[in-house]
């Protein structure tokens, strides 16, 4: 379960977080405020694991409450101004979020974290379950449980990508790129630049080829070819 914390000095700002929270699996809200005074002292008591904030924001800037904020919270900063984004980074702030936020990329921010989370405790038995991803169904409201091993591949169709899964398809608005993060790389390769494929449904490669089954074979692309063989190389008997 991901704890997380909310500051900012609009109230409408806190509600609209509040609730991408509440329909959001493994996290938790804990507390939140429109005095960064106040919520400084609560998050390094409670220690988060998230803490979003405001970077506009009277008496302490978010800028200024990050400094003072324990390292072991990842920060996520909310601002309407674009221009605040390098400062945001040059503070190793995780994410940067662009109000008005929309779910998808709050959703995005929330995988990223949870795939660090796991990396950081690789021996130890995690809450974040790596065996499946929510993904917004165009509904509102509403999400989708997708279980990794039924994913065969993922197709990027401009900002829309299409899950193809063993007995169906989902579409969803999010980007290639966005996706690769809340993806174990272990069990995911990406081999064109519009394709990603479950390495466990590989059945073959001849050539320049992913062979799936006897219908379906996918394209590797050339600037991914290297890359691609470089992580299976690992599991390749070499003949002497």
């Amino acid at each position: 379960m991901l704890t997380c914390y909310i500051v900012d000095d609009e109230l409408h700002a806190i509600d609209v977080l509040k609730g991408y929270l509440s329909k959001t699996p493994n996290t938790e809200l804990i507390g939140y405020n429109q005095n960064p005074v106040i919520a400084l002292t609560e998050i390094n008591e409670q220690l988060p694991d998230i803490a979003f904030i405001d970077v506009n924001m009277p008496q302490l800037s978010g800028l200024e409450c990050s400094n003072l904020i324990n390292k072991n919270v990842s920060i996520i900063f909310t601002t309407a101004f674009a221009e605040y984004a390098v400062d945001a980074f040059n503070l190793n702030a995780y994410d940067f979020l662009l109000k008005p936020v929309k779910y998808e990329r709050f959703l995005q921010t929330i995988f990223k974290v949870e795939e660090r989370r796991v990396q950081k405790q690789p021996g130890e038995t995690s809450l974040i379950k790596e065996d499946h991803i929510f993904i917004h169904s165009g509904l509102k409201g509403q999400m989708i449980r997708i279980d990794l091993n039924d994913i065969i591949y993922i197709e990027s169709l401009n900002n829309y990508l299409i899950f193809h899964l063993s007995a169906e398809k989902h579409t969803v608005y999010i980007t290639l790129k966005e996706l690769i993060q809340a993806l174990p790389s272990n069990n995911f390769s990406r081999i064109h630049k519009s394709v990603i494929v479950n390495d466990a449904k590989i059945k073959a490669i001849e050539s320049n080829q992913v062979v799936i089954n006897e219908k379906l074979r996918l394209t590797i692309g050339q600037a991914y070819k290297e890359d691609f063989f470089n992580k299976l190389s690992k599991n390749i008997v070499k003949k002497y």
